[in-house]
């Protein structure tokens, strides 16, 4: 308060402090422990309590309640209603004053969005209160999501309206999203570099907070912002390039060994991601008690595409979408693994330090992958690579020539059932779904026709984005 002084933001009355500067005002009412913030009109260049036209009460439990900071923001006006702040002895009065605040203020996310009116500077509260009313649902299914899934989204917003209020001309409140703002947004996206998978994943979420605010059909196609003719306009999932450890010359065993000898459990995570072709997350959260079925007690699919199978693992735990899959065991090595798991985890454990949490063992994991040299910038490849390995591997060994992405000639019919092998062992439905890994016939032409065009050159943006 002693600098608002010096600069003639504020004077002391007869009756307290008088603040004339609505960052002061609201400095004074989140530092004091309890204090009443009076705001009155400004008359013939002083302010006189007669002319009082609003009066609230902080108390600790309210002084960086967000809606209150608000409330008090709309109402000083800088320069014309002044605000004063009074010391409270009586603690009586005080608890009294702070009670009655408290069930003034609005407790749900309707009574929220009620209370603040359209436009307000207070834009985190609002959109606090949208994605507690709506963060769960899936956004065209009548289903929830996960966990993962809610805080992307919630760190997404937060970030893009921050961004958009700090870095562009447009000082709204996430209620007034409007086209314009999303073009703007997508102009910088492109500015900054980022990748078209990404770019996609946003308009995706800003698509489902538009719908969560009823402007359906207001986030349009990536192709409307950036241009039918740009690299970003359209999202190619079809494998053109192979993923797979050894295309890259990478010594898989000898890799793991190494990983293994900096901390054997990240060693054997990325183990079950080459023996199973699990993701990491489904590899960190694996049971190995739990896992073996048998074949009748397998999932019908699961055991329909696999029929020469008589022995799978389940998989819950981290998986996509919480959707169950059982992989077949089929290879000595997959069951020496298992063995070994058994011996190394307690019953009812998982493959992970048993004394951190989900968040820490993640943490871990790509701190040592990293650490080692796997990834894109060092080693050309990352984890997710091993189940570009299986799934090209499975291919060639059911089919008996090599995948497309690799190179191979597949006739018809044996691209048909093969394909379908490999969708259910890495847990799609979809059937079309096994390109993300080993490609198909007609885009691994057409990527090596343009690359000829190009004299062999590589296309900058990397690789097609592969599900996660």
């Amino acid at each position: 308060m002693r600098l608002a002084l010096q600069r003639g933001n504020a004077r002391r009355g007869p009756r307290g402090l008088v603040l004339y500067d609505r960052e002061a005002a609201l400095r004074a009412v989140t530092w004091k422990h309890a204090a009443t913030l009076e705001v009155g009109r400004r008359v013939n260049g002083s302010t006189s309590a007669d002319h009082a036209t609003w009066r609230m009460t902080w108390s600790p439990s309210l002084r960086h309640h967000p809606v209150a900071l608000t409330q008090a923001a709309d109402l000083i006006k800088e320069g014309c209603m002044p605000a004063r702040v009074h010391d409270h002895e009586s603690s009586n009065h005080l608890r009294r004053d702070a009670n009655a605040a408290r069930r003034a203020m609005p407790r749900t996310p309707e009574e929220v969005l009620a209370f603040l009116p359209h436009g307000t500077s207070d834009w985190r509260s609002v959109l606090a209160a949208l994605l507690k009313l709506h963060n769960g649902k899936h956004s065209t299914k009548d289903k929830g999501v996960s966990f993962k899934t809610m805080a992307d989204r919630q760190r997404f917003y937060f970030g893009f309206f921050a961004e958009l209020r700090r870095e562009t001309r447009f000082k709204i409140d996430p209620r007034q999203l409007r086209g314009k703002h999303v073009e703007a947004m997508v102009e910088r996206w492109v500015e900054r570099g980022l990748s078209t998978a990404t770019i996609h994943n946003y308009l995706s979420f800003l698509r489902t907070f538009a719908e969560w605010l009823g402007k359906c059909g207001m986030v349009r196609e990536p192709a409307f912002y950036v241009g039918s003719e740009s690299p970003h306009a359209h999202r190619h999932q079809i494998a053109t390039v192979d993923q797979s450890w050894s295309t890259h010359g990478v010594d898989i065993e000898a890799t793991i060994q190494k990983v293994a000898q900096v901390d054997s459990w990240v060693g054997l995570q990325l183990e079950l991601c080459h023996r199973f072709g699990l993701r990491p997350k489904e590899a960190r959260h694996f049971r190995p008690h739990e896992a073996e079925r048998t074949r009748a007690q397998a999932l019908p699919a699961d055991a329909e595409a696999h029929p020469e199978c008589d022995t799978f693992v389940r998989l819950l735990q981290g998986t996509k979408g919480g959707r169950l899959r059982d992989v077949p065991v089929t290879t000595d090595e997959q069951r020496e693994l298992l063995a070994r798991l058994k011996r190394l985890v307690p019953p009812g454990g998982y493959v992970g330090r048993a004394n951190k949490t989900a968040l820490q063992n993640q943490h871990r994991f790509y701190y040592v992958v990293r650490r080692l040299g796997i990834s894109k910038k060092v080693m050309g490849v990352v984890a997710h690579g091993l189940r570009h390995q299986l799934a090209n591997d499975l291919f060639e060994e059911h089919a008996g020539v090599a995948s497309p992405v690799r190179g191979g000639d597949v006739p018809t019919e044996a691209m048909a059932s093969t394909r379908y092998r490999v969708s259910r062992l890495l847990g799609h439905a979809r059937e079309r779904a096994a390109a993300f890994y080993i490609g198909s016939r007609r885009n691994v032409s057409a990527a090596k026709k343009k690359g000829d065009d190009d004299d062999g050159g590589n296309d900058q943006g990397g690789a097609p984005c592969s599900p996660a």
